[in-house]
């Protein structure tokens, strides 16, 4: 009695590339789904709070954030706390995403050599995991604001009516997410040290994207010469990252009036759905760079030593 084999070959020369990769994925849907579900589980395991470390975790940062910005350095933090908040979530997504996909194929090396799958479907699982996390924080965020800011300071007022836009925001966060995954994830594969430089690079730029201040502060920041506080804003905001993390605060806050020493006072900007189109295109483009990428390299990774 033979034993029956299945042989994993990339698709030959000539044959759909990015498309048929894409309806295969599709086709594994469900294995996407018991991944997240096991891993949602498995990471609250044994803990009293459950899932709902997800959610005190960001709020607890954002209290210590506040009181930083506030009260230590001086600044003005009337209301802060919120707008902090409101930027932190969406970066706390990124940042979990991304780290935790770049090591979720290696995780599953030894089962990718005997068991036929895709091999994106560790890194999608990942980002996915993440992904619901960011949509329970988002109601954290809701409760917050709506809830408990009413009882202890007032109404706060209900948010702009761009926050209609919220819905395709997320989107394209997921899609720019999981463009940068794939290029992370391949890389690490065959380079480990890759998983140490992201964790790096995403302390950096949590300082560079306008999570403890506001895109507008570049716009009048009196360290910057005149003639290049335009442009410094623009293409700053070109930056589909910062331009996600400004967009959470513009349409779920109202403007805000910032001022730093030296700066003229200056309202928030509101939405502007022309950064949006920008935005989308960035973040399809380095989805599409990504998978790309990933495809190219994901039958060499059995050959990893």
């Amino acid at each position: 009695m033979t034993t029956p084999s299945i042989i994993i070959k990339p698709l030959k020369r000539g044959e759909p590339g990015l498309a048929a990769e894409a309806r295969e994925l599709w086709r594994y849907r469900h294995l996407i789904k018991t991944l997240v579900t096991r891993e949602l589980k498995v990471r609250y395991k044994n803990s009293t709070l459950g899932i709902a470390w997800s959610m005190v975790s960001p709020l607890v940062q954002v209290f210590v954030m506040t009181l930083a910005v506030g009260i230590i350095a001086g600044t003005n933090a009337k209301g802060m706390s919120a707008y902090i908040l409101c930027a932190y979530l969406p970066w706390n997504f990124f940042q979990n995403a991304v780290l935790d996909s770049s090591g979720s194929v290696l995780s599953q090396l030894g089962l990718l050599k005997k068991v036929y799958f895709p091999r994106e479907i560790p890194l999608v699982a990942a980002v996915c995991s993440n992904f619901v996390h960011f949509i329970l924080s988002l109601g954290v965020f809701v409760i917050y604001r709506w809830v408990l800011t009413p009882l202890f300071v007032g109404w706060p007022g209900l948010p702009p009516r761009e926050v209609f836009w919220l819905p395709l925001i997320i989107l394209v966060q997921f899609i720019l997410t999981l463009g940068v995954s794939f290029f992370i994830c391949a890389w690490n594969v065959f380079y480990e040290d890759v998983k140490f430089v992201a964790s790096m690079m995403m302390s950096f730029l949590f300082y560079l994207l306008p999570i403890l201040y506001f895109a507008e502060n570049l716009q009048y920041s009196a360290k910057i010469p005149a003639r290049w506080q335009w442009l410094a804003y623009h293409l700053y905001l070109g930056n589909p990252l910062a331009w996600v993390i400004t967009a959470y605060k513009q349409v779920l806050l109202p403007a805000k009036i910032i001022s730093s020493p030296g700066s003229p006072t200056a309202m928030t900007a509101p939405f502007d759905y022309r950064y949006f189109l920008i935005a989308l295109v960035t973040s399809s483009l380095i989805c599409i760079a990504g998978y790309n990428y990933f495809n190219g390299r994901k039958w060499k990774f059995t050959e990893r030593p």
